[in-house]
């Protein structure tokens, strides 16, 4: 029995302070409802979970993200659909105008309402945005550029790897009436012209040839008051023209297509050997397997210019929208938004030539086809739209998924289980009371000493 160290309320001591301070960890743990709440109490698991943490508001991102994509799909969708409507309300018109019931001024009045569907077609096209951002003006969509200023790559589908394709022309396009020129004579009066089945009738009363150029640009045709020929301005192998002078048999002339032969892989551009194209005046588009479509324009007044040319056409890896659709670098899906003006649908020319006439009833007819080729590209675009609206739908649910289960395992590393805590907080409970219980035992153990001392 000593008096100089009382080595059990030491003992005593020291347990009561390992118990205070699991305790206080447990309070903490039952406190903050995390696991770890420092380095020191699983170092290894704190990396994990921080790494997790990390992810899942990464995820969190990316879905908010897709949700983004999905609306400016949305919205893109939405102006395609209205041009939709007018392409419809066109072709309504067109199949009206090709009926020979209508005269020429019934069909010019057509064709007014016809050209201001088409230019609120361009105003959809240049002015539909989203956050700032135009979307159906070309700028969403994939590169792509000629080394030939009379050349334009008017767009590309996503299937279109970049590199360089090159085509050369081998023949230009030509309109109606330049290899076959059709002249118009002046008829006695009393006596008609008919021009694309037109009646313009020398009544004697002004200058024919006034009245002959005023009905020629009505429909879309050049014509030389001093040499008498006329011509069409639209190119094309389906654009037609006919003259019948006073006395005469009908004449009809019709354009040509431009003619092109690809370059293939073998020959060390980017075209396959089993990719084709079709034309339809300078408009060509270049079709191949798994999607692949690029569409090209020629400029009509440069064409002949550019025939017997190698044409380079260079894709880029760029243009399209990037949406950050995962937690990761590079994690991304590209979304392709075509560019939906008359231009890039067929109906006009990128040097500004108009495919579309309906002042007559061949033109008209033409026009019913036109629109047909101009609904189908809108409507590839648009079931392309679709598709990434379906895919992006995929991406938001596939993201809650694994956030779903990232938080979840994140949860059984990192989190307090409440009732296991709860019962070794009781333990520990117990054990601190005990502990200073017998730390006040341990003192009074000193009092014996001064009785022993004391007898």
């Amino acid at each position: 029995m000593t008096i100089n160290n009382n080595i059990p309320s030491m003992l005593a001591g020291v347990n009561n302070k390992k118990t205070e301070l699991r305790l206080k960890e447990s309070l903490e743990r039952l406190s903050s409802g995390y696991k770890i709440n420092k380095a020191a109490d699983d170092a290894s698991g704190m990396a994990i979970t921080n790494k997790m943490r990390t992810q899942i508001r990464a995820l969190d991102q990316a879905s908010r993200n897709a949700a983004d994509g999905n609306s400016v799909i949305e919205t893109a969708e939405g102006a395609i659909n209205e041009i939709g409507n007018i392409l419809q309300r066109v072709r309504e018109l067109s199949v009206q105008a090709a009926n020979d019931t209508n005269t020429l001024e019934d069909r010019q009045s057509i064709e007014l309402e016809v050209d201001s569907m088409l230019e609120e077609i361009d105003r959809i096209s240049s002015t539909t945005q989203f956050n700032g951002q135009n979307l159906l003006d070309g700028s969403l969509s994939h590169t792509a550029a000629a080394d030939n200023k009379s050349v334009h790559a008017m767009q590309t589908s996503m299937s279109v790897e970049a590199g360089e394709y090159s085509f050369t022309l081998t023949e230009a396009a030509e309109q109606a009436g330049r290899s076959d020129p059709l002249t118009v004579t002046e008829p006695p009066v009393g006596k008609s012209v008919l021009i694309n089945d037109a009646e313009i009738k020398n009544d004697g009363s002004g200058d024919f040839k006034e009245k002959v150029k005023k009905a020629c640009d009505t429909m879309n045709l050049d014509y030389d008051p001093d040499s008498g020929k006329v011509m069409s301005k639209a190119f094309g192998a389906k654009v037609s023209l006919s003259v019948q002078n006073d006395g005469q048999e009908k004449k009809t002339v019709y354009g040509k297509d431009s003619v092109i032969r690809l370059t293939t892989v073998n020959e060390g551009a980017g075209f396959k050997a089993g990719a084709t194209y079709k034309a339809d005046g300078n408009d060509i588009t270049i079709v191949d397997n798994n999607g692949f479509e690029m569409n090209i324009q020629i400029k009509g007044e440069d064409a002949s210019k550019t025939a017997g040319k190698e044409i380079k056409v260079n894709v880029f890896e760029a243009g399209y929208l990037m949406d950050q659709v995962g937690s990761n670098e590079g994690q991304f899906l590209g979304i392709n938004i075509a560019k939906t003006d008359c231009c890039s649908l067929g109906i006009k020319n990128f040097d500004g030539t108009n495919n579309v006439n309906c002042c007559t009833r061949t033109g008209a007819g033409n026009a019913i086809t036109i629109f047909d080729e101009a609904i189908r590209r809108l409507s590839n675009t648009r079931s392309q739209l679709g598709a990434y609206e379906n895919r992006l739908d995929a991406v938001v649910r596939n993201l809650g998924v694994s956030t779903e289960n990232l938080t979840n395992a994140m949860s059984r590393i990192g989190d307090t289980d409440i009732a296991e805590e709860m019962s070794n907080y009781t333990s520990l409970d117990v054990q601190n009371q005990a502990a200073t219980s017998m730390l006040a035992q341990s003192n009074n153990r000193t009092k014996e000493v001064l009785n022993l001392l004391q007898a």
